[in-house]
């Protein structure tokens, strides 16, 4: 190659990379000003206004954001105040196309009238959690997926210190998400904020989260900028990640509310203002009211927040997230029946079984168990195989209709992998050290795996545990689950229990056997056999429909999945 092409190659190489990186650049899934937005994405507008205002906070403007479809689908937003003179304001980009946008404020007359465009261009982000449309019992995302919903505690990810109050670094919480992917979780669980000295329900704790000082009319904009960054960082880097935001703290558990009903009314409307206009735009959240929380009779001012909470997201919520609050253990779920309540989320305790999910199918709304058992969280209390334990849990939920969750630490946020390199104590219980691998989410990627790789979508499906018979005498909580497309495809996971609550384990003697209804089934099925351990398949042949079918797993000493589609 000569000297002339040689510099032609050079140069080619740094026009493409120089084209390349802008292509990266231009393409964050997170956009500002005149740069181009991609759909799906968050776009944000940067405004100056008046520095010298008593409360920047009370400054009441909007922006509003009109789609290449046209003004009837406009969307018009508050701004909110982010320090130094500066308001923002944020759109969840549904279009492609060129978007304009127009801001008024009749109190700030810098934030009045200014204008603007900005171009939204395709991407492959899956968008917002919708109702399914075949199903309300499921979600999918706007792209017209099935969501998958495998849930992570995490409540300290997006906060600036854990439940000891140690500052939450950044690489941690990079490696944490990079481990929970790896081991297929798809949604996790975060607070919006959390106390200098660490986790305690207290008065200074609500303080803590979203005050300023005692007056409570300035917020505090350090933890809602760590909260926003590193949402902004998730959508970049992980925008599959579903995030359940639980917006509010309690003050003390099992007591009525004192602190959200004691502020007044403005400022309540101040914090929920704030909060709906900085964060509603991502595309990836689901809201939570406050988490472990006591609902009544007994407990009126409770009941009365949450449901001021909802109703409010119910109407100010341009993109309709899907919303609920948070019950404390063993607790029914209140607000069943109420609309502005989308979904339903509950607490309980080794429901390996979903028993609980068939108190809430008649709702018609998707059901999550959002909390369990946590591993490496009290000795006497965790579960003793939890390997075992969690992949139980998670498949039982889903094929009962629901989704649940896994939490390991919860007060901290350590790399699943380096669980093992990093003693853990909770400060408020320092008779606890935990130094061994958390080993919960060992098994759950081959769940995730599973259903990418047959494009199940259980939107599609029913439970009907009616259906499948143990034929070694397993029943109740230890019985297997099936769901059903119609007559034409069968979903079924045995546990093969040995053992129940905390020391469930699998029978590492005994074969699955079963005894299948197709009597109302036509016509030829292919069998799947699916190792819930380890992902392991083997071809079962062809069953036919039209009787009773006895099926037996080719594994003893397994808990399995059994798939059946119709040829």
């Amino acid at each position: 190659m000569n000297r002339r092409h040689v510099v032609m190659v050079t140069y080619l190489i740094v026009v493409y990379a120089a084209i390349h990186s802008a292509s990266i650049a231009l393409s964050a899934n997170f956009s500002e000003g005149q740069n181009r937005a991609v759909k799906f994405g968050v776009h944000e507008i940067v405004l100056m206004g008046e520095s010298n205002v008593a409360n920047p906070f009370d400054t009441i403007s909007s922006v509003t954001f009109t789609p290449p479809s046209g003004a009837q689908f406009a969307k018009t937003v508050h701004t909110f105040f982010d320090g130094d003179g500066t308001w923002r304001a944020r759109i969840y980009a549904s279009e492609i196309g060129q978007w304009t946008w127009s801001a008024t404020s009749a109190t700030d007359r810098r934030l009045n009238g200014q204008n603007g465009t900005f171009n939204v261009a395709a991407s492959h982000l899956r968008g917002r959690l919708l109702p399914h449309p075949q199903n309300a019992r499921q979600w999918i995302t706007e792209d017209g997926r099935w969501f998958l919903n495998i849930n992570d505690t995490a409540y300290f990810l997006l906060c600036r210190q854990d439940g000891n109050g140690t500052p939450v670094s950044e690489d941690d919480v990079a490696r944490y998400m990079r481990d929970d992917t790896a081991r297929g979780i798809t949604s996790i669980r975060c607070f919006l904020a959390s106390q200098k000295g660490g986790f305690t329900e207290s008065n200074q704790q609500w303080k803590d989260w979203y005050f300023e000082d005692a007056t409570f009319d300035r917020l505090q904009l350090a933890n809602l900028k760590s909260a926003d960054r590193r949402l902004r960082w998730l959508l970049d880097e992980y925008p599959d990640i579903a995030v359940q935001l639980i917006m509010f703290p309690l003050e003390g558990y099992a007591q009525d509310d004192r602190f959200w009903t004691a502020l007044t009314a403005k400022q309540r409307e101040r914090l929920l203002r704030n909060l709906v206009a900085r964060f509603a735009a991502f595309p990836q959240l689901f809201w939570l009211g406050t988490n472990d929380a006591h609902y009544s009779e007994k407990h009126p001012n409770s009941n009365a927040m949450a449901r001021e909470v909802g109703r409010y997201l119910q109407q100010y919520d341009p993109w309709q997230h899907p919303r609920s609050t948070g019950h404390a253990r063993r607790l029914p779920f209140y607000f069943g029946k109420e609309d502005w309540a989308t979904y339903v989320h509950i607490e309980h305790a080794h429901d390996l079984g979903a028993q609980q999910y068939a108190v809430y199918h008649d709702l018609n709304k998707p059901v999550f168990l959002g909390e369990d058992r946590y591993e490496q969280d009290r000795v006497n209390l965790d579960p003793l195989h939890m390997r075992y334990w969690q992949r139980r849990l998670f498949w039982a939920w889903l094929l009962s209709g629901g989704s649940t969750n896994y939490g390991g630490r919860w007060w901290t946020v350590h790399p699943y992998s380096e669980s093992g390199a990093r003693p853990a104590i909770y400060n408020r219980r320092p008779e606890n050290t935990f130094r061994q691998l958390l080993a919960g989410l060992d098994s759950v990627r081959f769940i995730r795996d599973f259903f990418q790789q047959r494009s199940v979508d259980l939107g599609e499906f029913e439970p009907d545990h009616a259906l499948v018979e143990d034929l070694n005498g397993q029943n109740d909580a230890d019985a297997p689950k099936l769901m059903r497309r119609h007559m034409d495809e069968f979903l079924i996971y045995h546990p093969n229990a040995d053992g129940n609550e905390r020391a469930a384990n699998v029978n590492s003697t005994r074969t699955v056997r079963m005894r299948l209804d197709l009597r109302l089934a036509t016509g030829q099925f292919n069998l799947e056999w699916y190792r819930a351990e380890d992902g392991q398949t083997q071809d079962g042949g062809k069953i036919f429909g039209g009787a009773r079918q006895e099926l037996t797993a080719p594994w003893s000493g397994a808990d399995i999945v059994a798939l059946l589609r119709q040829r």
